[in-house]
């Protein structure tokens, strides 16, 4: 008989469990209020959208693109405004800024 060795299975488990931590954690502090009791799903689409990263001696900004829907463009502008209010700082002491970058204007100029 051979035993079975789950030490890297109880490592990711260990890992599931603190990513989905962190992610309530950001949810809680940092989203507007009705996004309380939302779920992974829900959220995904902050997590995943693009952007711009770009750093100095003090600050590193992040510079996300803006949504095709005005209601979560609210909720993006809203979520960096809680952000810039909780003023949080990077274990290398640069303060964290996310910013909403204007949506794309369509070009009419076309021939």
């Amino acid at each position: 008989m051979y035993a079975l060795d789950d030490r890297k299975d109880q490592v990711m488990t260990v890992f599931k469990v603190a990513i989905a931590n962190l992610g309530m954690a950001v949810r809680d502090q940092y989203f507007p209020p009705h996004y309380r009791q939302a779920t992974w799903r829900r959220l995904h689409a902050f997590f995943a959208l693009k952007g711009q990263i770009t750093a100095d001696a003090t600050t590193l900004r992040v510079t996300l693109r803006p949504f095709n829907d005005h209601q979560l463009n609210r909720d993006l502008a809203d979520l960096c405004a809680r952000v810039a209010q909780h003023a949080p700082y990077l274990p290398d002491g640069r303060r964290l800024v996310f910013l909403s970058a204007p949506p794309p204007r369509p070009c009419l100029d076309v021939q």
